[in-house]
C-alpha cells in the first residue's frame, strides 16, 4: 500500500494529473532526489510508464510503482502467484507454448498472451476445435507461453484506482488488490463466481476507461 513518509518530498509524475509536478519527458531527464508517485494508465515493460519508475531506481529513491511491482502484476504467472501467495483468490492456470492433441481442456477457457509485446490479450474460446489455432495464434507460432484460465463464472473487466474500483462489486477486491501489488492505475480481468472475486489478469488501462476524478481525489490527499 502505498505511503507517504512526512520526512521526505514526494515528486508526481504524470501526464494527466492536474496537481502533477513533472510530465514523464522532462521527468526522464533529471536527477531525482525524492520519493516519487508514478501515475500512469500503463506500466508495462518498456512503456513510458516502467521508464519512469526504471529512472527513478537508478537514483535510488523510493518509487510508486517499483519495477519489480510492475512485473509481478504485468506477468500472467507471476501475477497469480504472488496473488495467492497474499490471499487473494485467484483461478486455475496452465502454461501452453505449442498446441496439442492432448490439451485436455474444458471449455470454455480464456487465454491471455505472456509476452512483452500483446497488450489486453485476453480471448474467451468457448469451442475445443478453435484452441490450438488460437494458441498457435497467441504464442507468436510457439515463441512464448499463453497462460490458461478456466471461465466459471461471470467474466468482468474492471479499473482499478488506487484501491477503488469503477464497478461496486469488486470494491473490496480492489483495495486488497492495491495494499498487495502498489500499482495505481491498472485494468482487471476477474471473474464473479459463488459470490467470491477470482482474479485472473492485469492489464493496462485506456485513459478513456480511468474515472480520473477519483484519480485526482487521491492524489490531492496524498499532497495534502
Amino acid at each position: 500500500m502505498l505511503k507517504q513518509r512526512t520526512d521526505i518530498l514526494m515528486i508526481i509524475v504524470s501526464e494527466n494529473e492536474d496537481e502533477t509536478d513533472s510530465s514523464p519527458l522532462f521527468f526522464l531527464r533529471q536527477p531525482v532526489d525524492d520519493s516519487v508517485l508514478n501515475i500512469n494508465s500503463d506500466y508495462r515493460y518498456l512503456r513510458m510508464g516502467y521508464y519512469v519508475s526504471a529512472h527513478a531506481e537508478t537514483f535510488g529513491v523510493d518509487v510508486t510503482p517499483g519495477c519489480t511491482e510492475i512485473m509481478d502484476a504485468y506477468r500472467n504467472p507471476l501475477l497469480i502467484e504472488k496473488a495467492r501467495r497474499y490471499g487473494l483468490i485467484t483461478s486455475s492456470y496452465r502454461l501452453v507454448t505449442k498446441p496439442k492433441d492432448d490439451l485436455n481442456l474444458s471449455v470454455p477457457v480464456m487465454l491471455f498472451a505472456v509476452n512483452p509485446f500483446t497488450n489486453n490479450s485476453m480471448r474467451i474460446v468457448r469451442s475445443g476445435s478453435r484452441l490450438p489455432g488460437m494458441i498457435k495464434k497467441m504464442s507468436m507460432d510457439a515463441r512464448f507461453p499463453v497462460s490458461i484460465h478456466p471461465v466459471k463464472g461471470k467474466v468482468l473487466e474492471i479499473v482499478q484506482m488506487f484501491g477503488e474500483s469503477t464497478n461496486d462489486e469488486t470494491s473490496e477486491f480492489t483495495k486488497r488488490f492495491f495494499d498487495v501489488f502498489n500499482i495505481p492505475i491498472c485494468k482487471l480481468i476477474v471473474q464473479i463466481h459463488d459470490g467470491n472475486v477470482i482474479l485472473n489478469h492485469c492489464e493496462p488501462a485506456l485513459e478513456k476507461e480511468v474515472k480520473w476524478d477519483i484519480v485526482h481525489d487521491k492524489v490531492h490527499k496524498i499532497k495534502t
